[in-house]
């Protein structure tokens, strides 16, 4: 489980978004059979000379280890990153480490997820090294399979592709998740449960274009349909799927 916030922008990545995100770690929604709080890892990834990279990354929660999340905030406002994934972590599956914490990066890629996928250890691909334990990353490296090698105007069809395969032979919770190719972002809101916290919305405003489990204070938000994926190219040009 987990609050994931994607953003898109044609000029520096403001502070103040990341700092009301972070707030989502003590007060972010929670499922009703859920103990408070989203505070068991906290990461911030973006893409820095076309290489993804982490700005940051902990095994600890995001308020707890303010220091380091307000030291990686500055590098990503830094960097001049047109496209950042920052998630905070909830844990259902996977000890609290740091091979556990989102987002994951792989190559080109970026990812984090929201959600459980049950029987997830099927998902281990042979050519494929893991980092940790968790359903996310093996659910991530499975999208990544499909992706590789493929042209960009394709990803769609395959992303959706590749959920719906993943729908047909696995029980699950929400396949909800943010991804990302420094090209193009991502988010895709899947869930079979609790569609009141399996939530992610869009806004588009001035040079900015964001995408979050919840929705942050000084923009308009529009809620993402279930079964349906949002598209945002670094210009900030959106499409659905």
């Amino acid at each position: 489980m987990c609050r994931m916030l994607g953003i898109v922008s044609k000029n520096r990545i403001s502070g103040l978004w990341l700092e009301s995100f972070q707030r989502l770690a003590i007060g972010g929604k929670i499922k009703r059979d859920m103990s408070e709080g989203h505070l068991d890892g906290w990461g911030i990834s973006g893409y820095l000379g076309g290489n993804a990279v982490y700005f940051g990354r902990s095994e600890k929660s995001a308020i707890d280890d303010f220091i380091n999340y307000d030291a990686a905030c500055h590098k990503a406002i830094l960097s001049n990153t047109r496209i950042l994934i920052t998630h905070l972590r909830k844990a259902t599956e996977g000890v609290d480490k740091i091979e556990n914490t989102h987002p994951f990066i792989y190559k080109e890629w970026v990812f984090c997820h929201n959600g459980t996928i049950h029987g997830s250890e099927k998902l281990v691909l042979p050519h494929h090294k893991y980092e940790g334990t968790t359903d996310s990353e093996r659910f991530f490296k499975f999208l990544v399979s499909k992706l590789e090698k493929r042209s960009s105007k394709y990803y769609p069809e395959i992303i959706k592709s590749a959920v719906s395969e993943i729908a047909d032979n696995y029980k699950y919770t929400s396949l909800t998740f943010l991804l990302s190719d420094g090209e193009h972002l991502f988010g895709c809101r899947d869930f079979r449960e609790d569609g009141n916290y399996y939530t992610l919305y869009y806004s588009y405003q001035k040079n900015v274009c964001l995408l979050c489990s919840e929705e942050l204070p000084g923009f308009d938000w529009v809620k993402v349909k279930n079964k349906k994926l949002i598209m945002i190219d670094k210009y900030g040009v959106q499409s659905e799927f």
